[in-house]
């Protein structure tokens, strides 16, 4: 089974297909600066989705950034991984129907 590894950089999670929508809400907004990666992944029958994360911040667009690709981190480590906790580098868990996933795509 696959490790799951965490991407290197926001860059690396856009070369892995993800795509990038930055909103800012204008001042005195709260969560003014938002920022969402996401990705359409595939599954069985009608089993895919959209894979998404999402960060928010009062204070830059850098720090929403931020935000979004640490959270895009943990999902990721969940979807594929099992358990938000678990390290980058582990084994791929068996999806709900026991077969293994292909990282960033299922």
């Amino acid at each position: 089974m696959p490790a799951v590894t965490d991407h290197a950089n926001e860059a690396a999670s856009l070369s892995a297909g993800f795509k990038k929508l930055q909103i800012d809400r204008g001042a005195g907004k709260t969560d003014r600066f938002q920022t969402i990666l996401e990705k359409l992944v595939t599954g069985a029958g009608s089993a895919g989705g959209r894979f998404q994360a999402i960060g928010v911040s009062d204070v830059s667009a850098a720090a929403a950034d931020t935000a979004a690709f640490n959270a895009l981190q943990a999902q990721r480590r969940h979807h594929y991984g099992g358990a938000p906790g678990r390290a980058s580098g582990d084994g791929d868990s068996p999806d709900s129907r026991g077969s293994s996933h292909t990282i960033d795509a299922t």
